[in-house]
């Protein structure tokens, strides 16, 4: 009987789930795969959401009311964790009714969407600043990698409710364009530096290898959010020299 290969727990909705997979290391697996119309790791596109309210607050009390919705959750995934969040315990927490919640919110993706991209936009603002104060190569490119991903850490770390978002951005179908549209941006910010780093690179080249560095910085980040048996500096230290390398 072939090997069947499921979704990992931490992309639940990666991989379409109607389709049978098979271990492509399975050698049998690998013949039954070639006899059926089921793909392999068959990529599936995952939903795009607003990081927007589905109404804007414009009166002073309609802002007091959305800004303390918004902390709530906050409030919630950092105390709690996003197991715990759903609209009853946001409203309740927020002093507020349910009726004000589905005013700005369609649903609580829709709220964890509104603070995942405003985490994003103060992580995307380290690089900002970074990008404005670009100044060489080598050791240069190396320190300077290393204060953006030590910055990003901190940004994320003060941001309430910042590990269990940066985790839902990844996990949640309807949440991973917001994480990975805001890495496209920021790729694309930092092709300049990549080509007049290595001239020799194509465009194309250099948004890939810009791809690939901001992948590897964000995953850096992710692990010391969820582990504390690594010294911090030192993965920091490794992943921008890992990242030079690149260029």
């Amino acid at each position: 009987m072939p090997a069947l290969l499921y979704p990992s727990p931490a992309f639940p909705d990666d991989y379409n789930r109607d389709e049978v997979r098979f271990d492509p290391f399975d050698p049998q697996a690998a013949f039954v795969a070639s006899r059926t119309r089921h793909h392999i790791f068959h990529p599936m596109k995952s939903p795009s959401i607003k990081t927007k309210p589905l109404v804007e607050p414009k009166q002073a009390r309609a802002k007091e009311m959305y800004g303390s919705l918004l902390l709530a959750a906050q409030l919630i995934l950092s105390e709690e964790g996003i197991e715990a969040l759903n609209s009853n315990a946001i409203v309740e927490r927020a002093g507020a009714s349910t009726p004000s919640f589905y005013r700005y919110f369609k649903n609580k993706h829709a709220i964890l969407a509104v603070l995942g991209g405003q985490l994003m936009e103060r992580q995307n603002d380290v690089v900002r600043e970074l990008v404005s104060s670009w100044n060489g190569e080598g050791a240069n490119f190396v320190n300077q990698v290393t204060t953006l991903l030590r910055k990003t850490l901190e940004v994320t770390e003060s941001f309430q409710g910042g590990y269990a978002l940066t985790m839902a951005l990844r996990a949640i179908p309807e949440l991973r364009s917001i994480r990975l549209d805001s890495h496209k941006r920021i790729s694309n910010m930092l092709v300049k530096q990549a080509m007049e780093l290595n001239p020799q690179l194509s465009r194309k080249e250099a948004y890939d290898r810009c791809r690939l560095a901001n992948e590897m910085g964000y995953a850096c980040v992710e692990l010391l959010l969820e582990t504390d048996e690594c010294n911090r500096e030192r993965i920091i230290g490794l992943t921008a020299k890992a990242i030079y390398s690149i260029f």
